[in-house]
């Protein structure tokens, strides 16, 4: 890609950089391969960056947005057998397109809306790894905060990611060359890697891997193009830094913020990223969340999705599977023969199956009265609502009113992260839509397991 550099400048910043689903950030593009077969269902798709450098590069294309460290493409899917397998990438660095960062940069944010460095949002987690200029007050906040809603849920991905890391052959940057997860225009949802990586390493690391178009070599023509060979050499030094840091500290299995807190003497940033470190009362809502500092001068304007990529939700891209691969396998037999039983009983038991996941169109009706002095009743009355089929734009508005009211009242249950992605899954549907009867009976059965979480949080 040939590029026309405007602002190249490597910018230092240490941070704990989660993407919680890749797929669902990218509009679920594809459910890929695996081994030959096709992939049918994700049930994880997480991406974790310890970032060191960011840096962000402008072109007549746009803007690309870089962060550079010790990165874990972590995946979680399902064949077509219905068996569950997981498979993971090293990486070392991020390629975000303007329109995906922009993305990120206004998706909802979860919890610590006044905290510019700290996000816990819907599509996205970070924070600096330095934290000492915060008051021990906010600290005790960030840390139960962060492993209630990450460290938990996804640590045995963190104690694997962790474990790669104290592997003396991963992530070998001099030897292997980098390893590029990017969403440019003409690698998007590719990861690149060098063409000097080892046979053997290239071999198993080519192989076609669930949630992405594919990984092709040209990782190091890309930043030849866009780097300085001062600059690149930079880039590799703080990897190596990184590296040294987080493959010889000591942490606690069993709280794993210990990660964070015992890296952060070897990782000063010196000057603190936000100048609003704990005057909460000043804060100033900008349109975006500060994620990269590079970004700052761009605060103000957003770059639409392109067209060309389009968006869907894991829903539609999952069922497109399911009708790709009926079309594919229906048996070719003259429809003057009589089919033996166990093949009416197969096909009855699929149309069955199709007609469940088939979404109604519905009348749309104004929501009730959502009460908001106790969570226990907005859930019940929730549920209620998803029992008298309102439509699914309507659903999600329920879905956020519910949320927030739970936020004031508890501030902290562990299934407010489901709640968030319902939020951003209904409200982008089409209008006039219902609930299918399959996704009707399983969220009702989340629902239920809600009001007994809160009942139980109420009586203790």
């Amino acid at each position: 890609m040939s590029t026309n550099i405007i602002n190249g400048k490597l910018v230092p910043h240490y941070i704990l950089f989660i993407i919680p689903s890749w797929g669902d950030l990218l509009g679920y593009p594809t459910l890929g391969k695996y081994a030959h077969h096709n992939v049918s269902k994700i049930s994880q798709d997480l991406v974790i960056f310890l970032g060191g450098t960011e840096c962000a590069i402008s072109s007549e294309m746009g803007t690309l947005y870089y962060l550079f460290g010790l990165g874990y493409y972590y995946v979680k899917f399902e064949l077509q057998s219905g068996r569950y397998i997981t498979d993971n990438r090293q990486l070392t660095g991020l390629i975000l397109a303007d329109y995906v960062y922009d993305h990120l940069a206004t998706s909802l944010n979860i919890t610590l809306e006044n905290d510019r460095d700290v996000i816990i949002g819907e599509k996205l987690f970070k924070m600096p790894i330095d934290m000492s200029f915060k008051s021990e007050n906010k600290l005790t906040f960030i840390r139960g905060t962060l492993m209630r809603n990450l460290f938990i849920p996804y640590k045995d991905i963190f104690l694997e990611f962790i474990e790669v890391l104290r592997d003396p052959k991963s992530f070998q940057i001099e030897k292997n060359g980098h390893m590029l997860l990017s969403t440019s225009r003409d690698s998007y949802n590719k990861i690149m890697i060098s063409g000097d990586i080892e046979y053997e390493a290239k071999t198993k690391y080519l192989e076609a891997i669930a949630g992405l178009f594919g990984i092709t070599l040209g990782s190091d023509k890309h930043l030849i193009e866009n780097f300085t060979s001062t600059e690149l050499q930079n880039i590799n030094k703080t990897i190596l830094r990184l590296k040294n840091v987080y493959s010889s500290i000591q942490y606690d299995p069993m709280f794993l913020f210990s990660i964070i807190e015992k890296s952060a003497p070897f990782l000063r940033s010196g000057k603190p990223f936000t100048s609003n470190q704990e005057g909460d009362q000043m804060y100033k809502k900008m349109p975006k969340e500060s994620i990269f500092i590079s970004a700052e001068d761009r605060m103000n304007s957003f770059k639409e999705w392109p067209v060309e990529f389009k968006r869907q939700t894991k829903e539609e891209l999952e069922n497109a599977g399911i009708e790709k691969k009926n079309k594919l396998y229906q048996p070719q037999q003259p429809e003057t023969l009589e089919k033996p039983a166990v093949m009416k009983l197969i096909k009855k038991e699929e149309d069955f199956e199709l007609r469940t996941m088939k979404r109604p169109f519905i009348e749309i009706k104004p929501l009730p009265y959502i009460p908001h002095e106790n969570p226990l009743e907005s859930l019940i009355t929730l549920k209620k609502i998803i029992e008298e089929n309102y439509d699914i734009q309507t659903i999600g508005r329920a879905f956020e009113i519910v949320r927030n009211n739970i936020k004031q009242k508890i501030l902290h249950v562990n299934y407010l992260w489901e709640l968030s992605k319902y939020i951003n899954v209904y409200q982008r549907a089409e209008p006039n839509i219902g609930l299918s009867s399959k996704e009707k009976v399983e969220l009702l059965r989340d629902i239920d397991n809600w009001i007994k979480i809160t009942k139980q949080k109420f009586s203790d």
